[in-house]
């Protein structure tokens, strides 16, 4: 059986084959996918290159200049502690807006998509190395929420203390993000607008890719960094150091491949109060299961089998036992559990 599936075969900058040295030739989306070969090769013998040490994801343009000179002055302004009590109207007002500006995107599932037959999903994880805050990274989550995916999200935030280097043994060589890494096609590639049109080649049914996902980030895509001031961008001081698929705490199963996060978020990426959470996670450097759940999915159904009044955000930490709704809850449990944050006893 073929390495790669047919669908899949798009000129990628950066893309690299699991354990192949050239890069994958370019394909043309076909109507109906043939059933996709799934190669034994495992992430981990993806052959790191040296490269640049550029920190956010092309394409080389001015405004990813322009987002490079704005990091440190967000910084600033989202200073202060990041687990300490927010003002819930601000937090909520922010994230509503900086959801509209990127409407209609990351908020509807692909209609051939939610029908997606079984045999088609896909079976391995894809693996996200992203942080909150890029814009090049969103557009990735929105096209995953369209497609109706499942993501194993490893955040990567400034300062990061594991995914980061994690990603680079992985063959992000450039310590560029987004970087993704399909082991149901054994493909690892970064550079954003490559990734959505891979994934959607893949996984999009043989419908048309939405040009305006990746040509409206120059537009819009820099808005909701700058409406949150930054949030999702750093690691908090204080979190505490998430496991690596390299280190010998990482437990494996009978396949040879690492396991699954024990934290699920359910989220769609254009919910604001879902943007909160991924914010929260981002900044702890935790690794998660991203349950895409837009509007027309059947995770929707799925989580209200858990939960007959949950709806998104819906986090479950199988490594305490708890299941919250309501993005404020979620967010203090996260920075209490993760983060050593004591809140103060109200008086």
């Amino acid at each position: 059986a073929p390495a790669h599936n047919r669908s899949a075969r798009l000129t990628m900058t950066t893309a690299v084959a699991l354990g192949v040295t050239p890069a994958l030739p370019r394909a043309r989306p076909a109507p109906r996918r043939a059933s996709r070969a799934r190669g034994p090769a495992r992430s981990r013998a993806i052959v790191p290159r040296a490269g640049a040490d550029d920190d956010i994801a092309k394409p080389s343009s001015a405004s990813n200049s322009v987002l490079s000179a704005l990091c440190p002055l967000l910084k600033v302004f989202s200073g202060g502690d990041a687990a300490a009590p927010r003002n819930r109207f601000l937090e909520v007002a922010t994230s509503g807006f900086a959801s509209i500006s990127r409407l209609p995107f990351g908020v509807t599932v692909q209609p051939e998509c939610a029908a997606r037959p079984a045999e088609r999903s896909p079976k391995k994880p894809i693996v996200l190395y992203e942080f909150e805050a890029c814009p090049f990274c969103r557009r990735v989550r929105e096209t995953a929420t369209q497609l109706d995916l499942e993501l194993v999200v490893k955040p990567c935030p400034k300062e990061a203390s594991t995914h980061r280097d994690e990603a680079f043994r992985l063959g992000n060589s450039k310590n560029t993000f987004p970087f993704l890494v399909d082991e149901n096609t054994n493909t690892a590639m970064s550079e954003s607008e490559d990734i959505c049109k891979y994934l959607w080649f893949t996984y999009g049914e043989g419908t048309a890719f939405p040009e305006a996902i990746v040509t409206s980030t120059m537009v819009t895509g820099w808005m909701p960094t700058l409406l949150r001031a930054g949030r999702g961008m750093t690691r908090y001081a204080n979190a505490k150091k998430p496991v690596s698929a390299f280190s010998d705490d990482a437990n494996e199963n009978d396949s040879g491949n690492v396991g699954l996060p024990n934290v699920t978020l359910y989220n769609y990426e254009g919910n604001q109060f879902a943007r909160l959470v991924r914010e929260a996670l981002c900044e702890l450097e935790v690794p998660y299961i991203l349950a895409n759940a837009g509007k027309g999915s059947a995770r929707r159904e799925r989580l209200r089998l858990i939960d007959a009044d949950a709806s998104v955000p819906y986090l479950i930490d199988e490594n305490t036992g708890v299941s919250l709704g309501e993005s404020d809850k979620i967010v203090a449990y996260l920075f209490e559990e993760y983060g050593g944050y004591v809140r103060r006893a109200e008086a």
